[in-house]
């Protein structure tokens, strides 16, 4: 039997090792993991600037609080950092093979990477031969190329795709497409961990990164019912925790020295609440929602708290790259057991109002300036009633980040 037929849809959140929680607790995390429907942890070994002892430290610390939690974690090296393979070999033969708290697939404990390029190292004779119990090896990857990744000459038991922030909707849909035709076509019985991302957006000027995402709204919910529809083998959620990507779902930064990550202190718990209900159609095998009344219901309202093309009245750098693809918009999510009727005042707009339907929908509306109000209702029962932050004409710097309420 393939790897592919006897492995079980499950949804892993990529956590960046090198972003600590609070006082270096991981309870938290873990729990809102847990209450999310999220499997494991994809624990991404290394990063910038890193001292190796303190990092496989916090690395032991995770995996022992995660066996007092009866949760799970993987390592996902980061090699663009991590560039000895004989320090994937000690951490998984130290950590991986002895801890109740890794994760198994079939037997095997699971190892995944992020990487940009292809390493140093051949996967299969430097490492994998020199771990001393079974791998599930699925390496990242930034490719498009589905017929060259499910092929047998590349290493592992499958793709490990990456998003592609730069690429339009309709490019990261078909890329997908081609990487599920792959999958089920291909003899290899190769798997596919698929990433998701709530948002991409960066403006550090020592690093040189400053970019947006050209996927907009689509980034995330559209892509959700687009994997329901393709069943990945594996969702990984990208990410829990980088800040200075934009890309979390976990608890924004409360680290007062990441003021140069000035849009990170933005709640993004609403995507957990989406997820919980995807995640349960990914598990249950459907290809569309359904809402429970209890405890799912909910609408929520995505904006940026600026024009797309507003750069800041201060601020050291140009526009973002992509910054022309994200539309001056609010995005209201519905997910309804029941249809209802929503409200939207967005700022000094006139007020729309419409009915939504039961299950899930998303729908645009052009924004105004000011405070952002939403409210939902079936007869007498009120189901959202939220105030959003204020929507300006500038910032003195630009935030490209997402609203999420």
């Amino acid at each position: 039997m393939t790897e592919r037929a006897s492995s079980t849809p499950l949804v892993f959140a990529h956590y960046m090792l090198i972003m600590q929680p609070k006082d270096g607790d991981y309870t938290n995390d873990i729990n809102l993991a847990k209450a999310a429907g999220i499997d494991a942890f994809a624990v991404n070994y290394g990063g910038w600037n890193v001292d190796w002892t303190q990092h496989e430290a916090q690395l032991e610390k995770f995996y022992r609080t995660a066996e007092q939690m009866s949760f799970q974690l993987f390592l996902s090296i980061d090699t663009t950092s991590v560039k000895d393979p004989n320090m994937i070999i000690h951490l998984s033969n130290t950590y991986s093979s002895n801890s109740p708290a890794q994760l198994k697939i079939n037997g095997k404990i699971m190892l995944s990477s992020f990487q940009t390029d292809p390493p140093a190292w051949n996967w299969q004779t430097d490492v994998i031969d020199k771990i001393n119990t079974p791998v599930l090896l699925l390496p990242g990857t930034l490719s498009d190329d589905a017929v060259a990744l499910f092929s047998n000459n590349t290493p592992g038991a499958g793709p490990f795709t990456w998003i592609h922030p730069a690429a339009s909707p309709e490019k990261e849909h078909s890329t997908d497409m081609a990487m599920a035709s792959q999958r089920d076509s291909s003899t290899a019985g190769k798997l596919w961990m698929a990433g998701i991302a709530p948002w991409f957006f960066t403006h550090l000027p020592h690093d040189n990164k400053n970019w947006a995402q050209a996927q907009d709204d689509a980034i995330f919910i559209d892509r959700w019912i687009s994997l329901l529809t393709l069943k990945p083998d594996f969702i990984e959620i990208v990410t829990w925790n980088d800040w200075s990507e934009s890309s979390y779902i976990g608890p924004p930064t409360d680290d007062s020295s990441a003021s140069e990550v000035y849009w990170a202190e933005v709640d993004h718990g609403v995507f957990r609440e989406l997820s919980k209900v995807f995640i349960k159609a990914f598990k249950g095998g459907r290809e569309s929602v359904i809402v429970d009344e209890d405890g799912e219901e909910g609408v929520y309202m995505f904006y940026r708290r600026q024009p797309a093309l507003a750069l800041g009245s201060a601020d050291p750098l140009p526009l973002p790259s992509d910054a022309a693809s994200l539309k001056d918009e609010v995005f209201v999510v519905s997910m309804l057991s029941a249809p209802a009727d929503i409200t939207l005042q967005s700022g000094d707009a006139a007020p729309v109002s419409w009915t939504a339907p039961a299950g899930m929908q998303k729908t645009s509306h052009a924004w105004g300036y000011g405070a952002q109000l939403l409210q939902a209702r079936r007869g007498d029962k009120v189901i959202a009633d939220k105030k959003g932050p204020e929507i300006l004409r500038q910032l003195e710097k630009y935030d490209g980040n997402v609203v999420a309420v």
